[in-house]
């Protein structure tokens, strides 16, 4: 009788820690997770490109990359259901929208909503006068029939939900830095899943960084980080200590990763290895480098 009760009591003890097991892995098992897509340079170029597919499996698309890049993306999103819930833009640069244009001007590509904060035409002309003639496709891309009514210039400090992902704008354009123009100009957006909380920076430079501190301190910390500028020559130290992040997404290419100009590691004038240091301060234990392919990760 007494061997009975112990087993019994065994049985008990073993049922009640696989249900509390259960109960605990099973929003991970059972649910769908979010999966964020750092995408890879398809050309020599630096580029940026990320998505995310919600768990119900709508597509966010960040940037997108360039000229070169636009074959890659369209399969990306034909892969995903075909269609865009919502397109975030960081700032009217080649190497960023470039493949956001051409889709957009030659393709039918159902997209619901595009958010981006860009400046007036005039002040791109005047501070950032070598890439004017492409950043009026753009801006005339932005302002087209065809998308017009879909474009969203969100306010600073704005929050919204899209499909689960909570959505905060903590920088817009910054009109009043000229120096360093377009990449200061970079909307800089903090997604929030139940699990974690990746922050875009595009290519977030100096003045801006200041900035963010100044203003955004408390809500930069973030353990997924996207690596400002291809990861050199652009958010401070100051600014990736705020975050203090534990996963790292570099849209570095090999050549800009090892600052190699054509003769080897660190010929180039790059300041990629001096970020680079600070991340390993930091204790990063995670980087993932668009020089590698194609990485996804659930988040």
């Amino acid at each position: 009788m007494k061997k009975k009760s112990i087993f019994y009591c065994k049985l008990f003890i073993g049922i009640f820690i696989i249900l509390c097991l259960g109960m605990v892995l099973y929003p991970f098992i059972a649910t769908p997770q979010i999966k964020l897509t750092q995408l890879s340079p398809q050309g020599s170029r630096q580029m940026m490109g990320y998505l995310l597919k919600t768990k119900e499996g709508k597509l966010i698309v960040i940037d997108g990359g360039t000229l070169e890049d636009t074959n890659q993306l369209i399969e990306q999103i034909n892969q995903n259901g075909g269609k865009v819930e919502a397109w975030f833009l960081t700032h009217a640069h080649d190497d960023h929208v470039g493949a956001f244009t051409q889709i957009i001007n030659n393709t039918d590509m159902e997209v619901n909503a595009i958010y981006v904060s860009p400046n007036e035409l005039a002040w791109y002309e005047e501070y950032e006068p070598q890439r004017a003639d492409f950043t009026k496709t753009f801006l005339d891309t932005l302002n087209s029939e065809k998308i017009k009514n879909k474009v969203v210039n969100p306010n600073l400090n704005e929050t919204f939900e899209i499909e689960g992902i909570k959505v905060e704008i903590l920088g817009i354009r910054n009109p009043e830095i000229t120096e360093n123009a377009g990449n200061e100009q970079s909307m800089v957006i903090k997604f929030t899943t139940d699990h974690h909380c990746f922050l875009v920076l595009g290519d977030t430079g100096e003045k801006s960084s200041q900035k963010l501190l100044a203003t955004q301190k408390e809500k930069l910390k973030s353990d997924i980080v996207q690596m400002a500028h291809h990861g050199q020559a652009g958010a401070t130290k100051e600014l990736y200590e705020a975050v203090d992040p534990k996963i790292c997404l570099w849209p570095t290419p090999e050549w800009l990763w090892n600052n190699d100009a054509g003769e080897g590691k660190n010929t180039g004038p790059w300041k990629t290895m001096e970020t680079r240091s600070w991340i390993e301060q930091l204790q990063v234990k995670k980087n993932y480098i668009a020089k590698d392919g194609n990485k996804t990760i659930e988040i």
